[in-house]
């Protein structure tokens, strides 16, 4: 393993990560899985009359079913088996026994699960988007006539969206790694169970929901009357609420590594 961290690379660590995602199931299961809502606008494109793309994209596919289920799924993936891998593998001592920080550590796991999931989750939300926007769907009344509505805000709501989403996730995981022993059966509970189920129906519970900050953003880019949630925060605050996240469970990561007994 530490061949692989030639002195000339300015991030082994982060390279390695990506080498590892690449050469394991990891990104090939978050690849399928983000592919999933484009197989899901194929099926919309043979019968597109129950909605309009612009519904279809909004309601079942990004505020249904990418936010609440999938997108968390996937980071969870990666995120869990960044460091998660290195302690069941004992290779993590490796790692820290070059005169490294742990903050370093830590951030370039980090870089390497955003260069493996960013990519592969923003081109299934461009494929997904380019399919169903030629489909031929019903149209509905806009300003004073019948028209479709722009699809273009959709798409960049989509992908600033869900790379807040991303981010936080991953932050978030990765520092769950390091404190659960089975931090992937852990975070698929958390996914299924806080986020999609419980998240959905009790408001509570989307004060502290990442689904919620995310569809916040997502609904307050789209800037359409037509799309809405209960309680939706400012894009401002969810950014800033978000961005807080991430800091705080970077600095966690980075403590509990400082501690964990590497014997």
């Amino acid at each position: 393993m530490l061949t692989t961290m030639l002195p000339w690379q300015p991030f082994p660590i982060m390279t390695l990560t990506v080498r590892q995602f690449l050469a394991g199931r990891s990104a090939r299961v978050v690849t399928v899985l983000a592919l999933l809502p484009a197989l899901f606008a194929l099926i919309y494109r043979i019968n597109s009359e129950w909605a309009t793309p612009f519904n279809f994209l909004v309601e079942p596919v990004f505020l249904g079913l990418f936010s609440p289920t999938l997108l968390p799924i996937m980071v969870l993936i990666l995120a869990t088996s960044a460091l998660g891998n290195e302690i069941e593998d004992r290779t993590l001592p490796y790692l820290t026994l070059k005169p490294r920080a742990r903050a370093r550590i830590i951030l370039e796991k980090y870089a390497g699960i955003m260069l493996v999931a960013w990519p592969t989750i923003t081109l299934g939300l461009v494929l997904t988007w380019l399919i169903a926007r030629g489909a031929q769907g019903p149209t509905r009344l806009v300003g004073r006539g019948l028209e479709q509505p722009d699809l273009v805000p959709v798409l960049t709501a989509m992908v600033v969206a869900s790379t807040v989403g991303i981010l936080a996730f991953a932050a978030i995981f990765l520092a769950v790694s390091l404190f659960v022993p089975r931090a992937l059966l852990a975070g698929i509970i958390y996914a299924f169970g806080w986020e999609s189920l419980l998240g959905r129906f009790l408001p509570g519970i989307r004060l502290i929901s990442v689904r919620h900050y995310v569809q916040s953003i997502f609904v307050r880019m789209v800037d359409d009357p037509s799309v809405m949630i209960g309680s939706a925060f400012s894009r401002n605050a969810a950014v800033w609420t978000m961005a807080m996240t991430i800091v705080l469970a970077l600095a966690l990561a980075v403590w509990r590594l400082r501690r964990l007994n590497l014997d």
